[in-house]
């Protein structure tokens, strides 16, 4: 008898389904953009019936009203409608961007979205806002660009180890830092030509100020980043396409680069006689020493694992690429070789570290070599650095008239243009033929510095 009676009073809207009550209603085509573009809406209300019918109340109360106009209609943020707009072939523009186009492109946006206009049978809330274009972009701060951009470039820190991938984002953020100082902490949707000079000039009035030290290196390396960034972000967020830094570049008539110098030879006497007595490890020592006879730098040397020494092979050698320690070495490719340790010293040396040079293989490794060294070099070697190993066996390399595929073997380096005969890298020798030609180049070590007592016009 109760169930009768509730089923004969039960209100309009309100369904049983098994022990529970559903508020449950359908939606006219005209208003189901007041609910998320719903056909139907429902809302569970329980299993007492009492209970039910006064939340059954004030549902209807407050569908009714949003029927009748006088409900909250749901805000369209813009993504909603950068969303839709993508799916109607409409390109979003905000009113700066539209002032910019001829009349007959602006007519034909106008076309284009009046067909589209008349081709919706029923059109929503989200459909009218979208077509009319009436939802302001929200401001979009450079910092906040910067974060949508990590997100968006997938192999902005790729195989690069923790303290690395820290070390990269800094630099960035000091870019985006830089901009801010220079241009004010600016909507970048804002950014056009006149912004761009701005910035770009700010950088120009550094670089030629002596005083501040400001190279034309670090202020196009500044301005490649905060392109690189407004570029993604704008295009794939945003749909635009940013075009206000290009072909903007720091170019002096007289190029103020610092290139790394390499070690004479006088020089490299002047290190192996301060060794025995610098205030550094042992294995820092032994660093430096095989870095003069194989051009290594100090990354390729720290994270090399007691797998990549190879020294009791026919031809002893070590191997500079991907291992525990490491995802890759730089760009990968031709940075990946086998490089022969071409005197019996260095075999000797490395033997006294075979699991390699612990005190460095963590992620702060290389920088903590670098705190050792540069008291060292700034001493013995004013102006030079580790690096200037490197630079010193090129010249070796030049010197003694090597084959230009196995220099390319033995620094990592690829060759393009003509030099192609030579294969675009020098993997494909032997380390015979590497250690042949590393042994002639370090005996050549005399020519060379007859020619660099030439240039500072010594007598031997």
């Amino acid at each position: 008898m109760k169930a009768a009676t509730e089923k004969a009073k039960t209100p309009k809207y309100l369904f049983k389904r098994g022990n529970q009550y559903t508020y449950i209603r359908n939606i006219p085509p005209r208003h189901r953009h007041l609910f998320e573009n719903r056909r139907q809406v429902s809302k569970s209300l329980g299993p007492d019936f009492t209970q039910a019918v006064i939340d059954l109340e004030t549902c209807k109360r407050d569908h009714e009203a949003a029927l009748a106009g006088n409900g909250k209609v749901k805000t369209v943020s813009y993504d909603e409608q950068l969303e839709r707009a993508e799916q109607f072939g409409i390109t979003s523009k905000s009113s700066a961007q539209i002032r910019l186009d001829t009349m007959e492109q602006q007519m034909a946006e106008m076309a284009q979205r009046i067909r589209i206009a008349y081709f919706i049978d029923n059109p929503t809330h989200l459909d009218a806002v979208t077509i009319i274009g009436a939802t302001k972009e929200p401001a979009l701060l450079i910092m906040k660009a910067f974060e949508i951009y990590q997100e968006l470039d997938h192999q902005f820190t790729l195989n690069l180890r923790e303290w690395d991938a820290k070390q990269k984002i800094k630099r960035y953020e000091n870019a985006m830092k830089d901009f801010i100082a220079r241009c004010g902490d600016i909507d970048v949707l804002t950014i056009d030509e006149t912004i761009a000079e701005t910035y770009v000039n700010s950088l120009w009035t550094d670089v030629l100020d002596a005083s501040k030290k400001f190279g034309s290196d670090h202020a196009n390396r500044r301005i490649t980043q905060v392109r690189k960034v407004l570029k993604l972000v704008l295009d794939k967020r945003y749909k635009r396409k940013f075009t206000a830094l290009d072909g903007h570049s720091i170019k002096l008539k007289v190029s103020d680069a610092g290139k790394r110098l390499p070690f004479t030879e006088a020089e490299v006497r002047a290190i192996y006689a301060a060794l025995p007595t610098a205030d550094m490890s042992d294995q820092a020592k032994a660093m430096i020493q095989i870095a003069l006879i194989t051009g290594c730098g100090p990354k390729e040397l720290c994270w090399i694992t007691k797998e990549d020494l190879r020294l009791d092979a026919k031809t002893p050698f070590m191997k500079i690429g991907p291992n525990r320690l490491r995802a890759q070495v730089k760009s990968g490719e031709d940075r990946h070789r086998d490089l022969p340790i071409a005197t019996d010293e260095g075999v000797k040396l490395l033997k006294q570290f075979p699991d390699g040079f612990t005190l460095y293989q963590g992620d702060r490794g290389p920088s903590i070599l670098n705190g050792e060294l540069s008291p060292f070099f700034q001493a013995v070697t004013p102006g030079k650095s580790f690096y200037s190993a490197r630079h010193r066996l090129d010249d070796l390399i030049k010197t003694a008239n090597i084959d230009l595929g196995i220099k390319a073997a033995i620094s990592g380096h690829s060759l393009g243009g003509r030099l192609l005969y030579y294969g675009k890298s020098g993997n494909g020798y032997t380390l015979k033929d590497k250690k042949e030609a590393l042994v002639k180049a370090l005996a050549a070590a005399p020519k060379k510095e007859e020619h660099e007592n030439e240039q500072l016009n010594i007598n031997p």
